[in-house]
């Protein structure tokens, strides 16, 4: 016959008082949410303001009732959550309620509700992440040299960038002069930050000045003058970049990485375009310069980082980086 089971007095004790320390953890951490996170902004501008005022006391009431199940036990809890499921049917009646007839003021935003639409369609949308990615290039474009030379540039100006053919030797035998690589060297480079227009307004030697640190400082270019294609692109590899900048190192940072690290798996050669003046036929036959496409096939990117002044850095420059086996001739090389 079994003595039957025997608790130990001071194993009892010791687990009553864990699960009364551990009750107080909770009840400790739920007030904390409560108190860290009630009546906080939910967003800024027109669209934070119709958010804050159709979900916010929501929020709050899923806070306390949260709260209140958390400190009570699992049984509470299971209640807290049906709770919280009606009030978030609740939260997305009132946001659509909300949102009609804003129309008027979803305009000052360049979003334009048609007759009968409630919330903005595609297109609005599309043209108001737009107008966020403007502003965002547009920031970085105060902040150095990296969009004004490898994104705002046409690809004319890019091929104004590599200059024109140093020649070399007597009159009568002229030759293309090379650098080690190989590739033609350049003179009478343009900087593009002096505009689309430069050659209209300015002429030498200062059409070939440096826009930034003027003269005597001539502009330079290496072998390859290259752009991102659009802004988004743009965007996206900076914050990459920056994602990956080091805080306790106060000084300038070089951060290079390949296309996919920054957008995902892929070629994303159509994301970049660039020129160089070809090694083999400098020059055609009418003497014009002949150029050739970058090749972007293993291509890098390359974020230059300076101090802001404020602990921070800002965007120096940021540009595609070719790879020199994919863009040569047979007899460079390299």
């Amino acid at each position: 016959m079994s003595g039957g089971f025997r608790a130990h007095p001071e194993k009892l004790a010791s687990a009553a008082k864990r699960a009364h320390g551990h009750a107080e953890q909770v009840e400790h951490h739920s007030r904390n949410l409560d108190a860290r996170t009630r009546g906080k902004m939910l967003g800024r501008g027109k669209f934070g303001q119709i958010i804050q005022r159709a979900v916010r006391p929501v929020i709050d009431s899923m806070i306390t009732d949260m709260s209140k199940a958390m400190a009570k036990g699992h049984r509470s809890i299971g209640h807290g959550l049906e709770i919280t499921s009606k009030n978030l049917d609740d939260a997305e009646r009132a946001v659509m309620r909300s949102m009609k007839n804003r129309g008027t003021s979803l305009g000052e935003h360049g979003v334009d509700l048609k007759p009968g639409q409630s919330v903005p369609g595609r297109k609005g949308l599309r043209g108001l992440y737009q107008r966020r990615v403007d502003e965002r290039v547009q920031e970085l474009d105060r902040q150095g040299h990296g969009v004004g030379r490898h994104l705002n540039v046409t690809d004319q100006q890019l091929k104004d960038r590599l200059g024109t053919p140093v020649m070399q030797g007597p009159a009568h035998a002229q030759t293309v002069g090379k650098d080690r690589l190989g590739y033609v060297q350049g003179t009478g480079k343009i900087d593009p930050l002096h505009g689309p227009d430069a050659r209209n307004r300015l002429s030498p030697p200062d059409l070939y000045y440096d826009a930034e640190k003027g003269p005597p400082n001539r502009h330079k270019c290496d072998a390859h003058a290259t752009a991102f294609s659009d802004g988004e692109s743009f965007m996206y590899a900076e914050q990459h970049a920056r994602s990956r900048l080091d805080p306790s190192n106060p000084g300038q940072q070089v951060i290079e990485f390949s296309p996919s690290e920054a957008w995902g798996p892929g070629s994303h050669a159509g994301r970049f375009r660039g020129f160089y003046i070809d090694p083999d036929n400098p020059m055609r036959h009418d003497g014009a310069i002949n150029y050739r496409e970058v090749n972007f096939k293993d291509a890098t990117i390359k974020a230059i980082y300076r101090p802001d002044g404020n602990g921070g850095h800002r965007l120096h420059t940021m540009f595609p980086e070719a790879s020199y086996k994919h863009n040569r001739s047979r007899h460079q090389g390299i």
